[in-house]
């Protein structure tokens, strides 16, 4: 493995500390872009793509002194912090593919920048071109993956499994083992629920996380379809926090949800953006970098 911080060309805190939805205390995401030594992205057996886990020892100076005296990050950095880096071929072809995670990397608000090169802000200064219309289809897909956590979860708070399914119970090999995943699924998900996850469930009767995730998706989609840009950092963090703490219910939930897929679809259709990337401008732009 090469030394991962002497390839970064970029850094950012991530999560809710880049959305202003984060609390003293909250956990610390780094997100950032690497360009890997020629024969690590080459090779046939040890090709690098990405790297996810702790913050490498080398960044974690960085880091810390851009958290100090910040009023959500600095307790949050202290106890653990969290980091994916991307080397950059698989960043900009994410990018290009609207991918929500690394859309949000590339317009993440300056004043969350850790570690920023020449090389990056040219890729930010660009950051445009990677606006399609696609994000109508991306931005929901996340989205529409979150409201199917809570409906799952919500329907095992709600009503829960009592057994195992038995291969009796069921006329054909196809519903029985679909019915032995979802009990896997269900027993996993009581064993690594997480407390504070837990708590919002029970408090609630669905997971407000997951809720204010999708809000701010199906939002920040519909946003960049009408404005073309993409507002990581959010004005409406109070409401997104508000919603976190349970300000929706169930049923209201899925009334704002419907209503803001309504507005992203019918946005979609008169939105300026251009329908997809320009291959040849990315690899214009891509390449000198990746070269360099």
């Amino acid at each position: 493995m090469f030394e991962l911080a002497e390839h970064t060309i970029f850094l950012t805190l991530a999560g809710s500390q880049a959305h202003g939805t984060a609390r003293e205390g909250s956990d610390v995401d780094v997100r950032g872009v690497c360009v890997a030594p020629l024969r690590e992205r080459l090779s046939l057996f040890n090709r690098f793509e990405q790297y996810e886990g702790a913050l490498p020892a080398a960044l974690t100076g960085a880091v810390a002194a851009h958290v100090r005296g910040h009023p959500s990050a600095e307790a949050g950095a202290q106890r653990k912090t969290e980091c994916a880096i991307f080397e950059l071929a698989k960043f900009v072809s994410l990018c290009a593919a609207a991918n929500p995670s690394a859309l949000e990397i590339l317009f993440s608000d300056e004043r969350d920048w850790v570690v920023a090169t020449p090389a990056w802000r040219t890729l930010h200064d660009a950051r445009h071109m990677f606006l399609t219309r696609r994000v109508g289809q991306t931005f929901v897909g996340y989205a529409l993956a979150q409201l199917k956590r809570i409906e799952t979860h919500r329907a095992w708070l709600i009503n829960p499994p009592t057994h195992e399914p038995s291969r009796a119970e069921f006329p054909g090999d196809k519903p029985y083992r679909a019915a032995q995943k979802r009990w896997a699924q269900y027993q996993s998900w009581k064993e690594h629920r997480n407390e504070a996850r837990a708590a919002l469930e029970r408090d609630h009767g669905y997971d407000t996380k997951h809720a204010m995730h999708l809000v701010r998706l199906l939002r920040m989609g519909a946003e960049a379809l009408e404005t073309g840009d993409l507002r990581v950092r959010r004005a409406d963090a109070d409401e997104l926090c508000a919603i976190r703490d349970g300000a929706l219910s169930f049923t209201e939930l899925r009334a704002v949800a419907d209503a803001l897929a309504s507005r992203m679809e019918d946005t979609a259709a008169r939105s300026t953006l251009p329908d997809d990337i320009d291959p040849a401008a990315v690899d214009a732009l891509a390449l000198p970098l990746m070269l360099s």
